[in-house]
């Protein structure tokens, strides 16, 4: 039984949100025009296609923790290492580029000294360093320039950024710098959703300038690879274990990560059911890529023994019958827990 056209756009894009998308709670969604329903449905199936054939995810991930020193000084630390001491060119909002130490020095006193000014110590972030990389092998002048347009779309309203390019590592990244107070004295706090949203057009800039770039939650592509925080690399180089971390999971951890995958699962089970019931021979192919996608993530070599499923289902039997309701409750509300990210460590790949 074939399933009519519309139905069929109309689920994927359901399914589609709910995969790549944070969907609003409590809001009645508008009447989509014919137009507006052809051009959603045009942009989900790219970001589908996207997503099949693995492409490259970028990386946005802000780099400074909002304890320890924000002062001027930090600032002043940072533009010197980005810079390394003025050798590498840096590039600020309205496009001039500053080269040496002295250029690097007339830099930091305007932004110690200039607009709103930056007090030497602070208790508070007065920059946001935001790292923006890609995968070894991604053309590395194209990386600027897609972060360029990527700054001037973010925090072009008069708001002051420098920027610089690293090309001593196998990874093309940009370091961008960005005030926290804009002209208008407003403070950027950027939250889960907006760190999204710079992944999205940071990977939307690199397409315009001839790279092909994702930006894909983990669970949408049900990856498990684990990344240690940078105190765990530090320690571990000097040979000290870690109170915390584990480089393998027990198997409630291996539950927990099953849990929270499914939601994911699920969506992508809904798509395929959806292509594989198109009158399109086109769509019915799709469905099978979409299984075989969903077969070969790492996921799937982490989820629960029937064993260990089994004892999880005891345990949440013993649970009294008011704590289970209010678990599926909150699950229920939305599906915002199903991508937990981290704001302050950003969103990485």
């Amino acid at each position: 039984m074939s399933f009519p056209k519309t139905w069929v756009d109309q689920m994927l894009l359901n399914w589609g949100d709910r995969l790549f998308h944070d969907p609003l709670r409590h809001v009645r969604a508008p009447r989509m025009s014919r137009g507006e329903l052809q051009r959603d449905v045009r942009r989900m199936r790219e970001q589908l296609a996207r997503t099949l054939r693995r492409t490259p995810e970028v990386m946005v991930k802000i780099t400074n923790k909002a304890s320890g020193a924000q002062g001027m000084g930090a600032v002043r630390r940072h533009l010197r290492y980005v810079s390394r001491n003025g050798r590498v060119e840096l590039e600020d909002q309205d496009g001039t580029t500053m080269l040496g130490r002295e250029a690097l020095d007339d830099l930091t006193d305007a932004w110690h000294l200039g607009g709103w000014g930056i007090p030497e110590e602070s208790r508070r972030r007065e920059v946001f360093n935001v790292l923006l990389s890609m995968p070894p092998g991604t053309d590395r002048q194209a990386v600027r320039n897609a972060a360029r347009a990527f700054a001037a779309e973010e925090f072009g309203d008069g708001r002051r950024y420098v920027f610089a390019a690293h090309d001593d590592e196998a990874h093309p990244h940009v370091h961008l710098t960005v005030q926290v107070r804009g002209s208008d004295g407003k403070r950027l706090n950027p939250r889960k959703q907006d760190l999204q949203r710079w992944r999205e057009r940071f990977a939307r800039q690199l397409r315009e300038h001839g790279v092909e770039a994702n930006a894909t939650h983990r669970l949408a592509r049900g990856e498990t690879r684990r990344h240690p925080k940078q105190a765990v690399v530090h320690m571990a180089a000097r040979g000290d274990a870690p109170l915390y971390w584990r480089p393998e999971l027990d198997d409630y951890a291996r539950l927990a990560l099953w849990d929270a995958h499914a939601g994911a699962l699920e969506a992508w089970q809904g798509v395929a059911h959806a292509m594989a019931g198109s009158q399109s021979s086109d769509d019915r192919g799709l469905a099978a890529v979409v299984m075989d996608f969903v077969q070969t993530m790492p996921v799937q070599h982490e989820g629960p023994s029937v064993e260990r499923n089994g004892r999880h289902e005891q345990r949440r039997r013993r649970k009294p019958v008011h704590a289970q309701g209010l678990r599926h409750a909150g699950r229920s509300e939305g599906q915002r827990e199903l991508f937990p990210d981290e704001p302050d460590a950003g969103v990485e790949r």
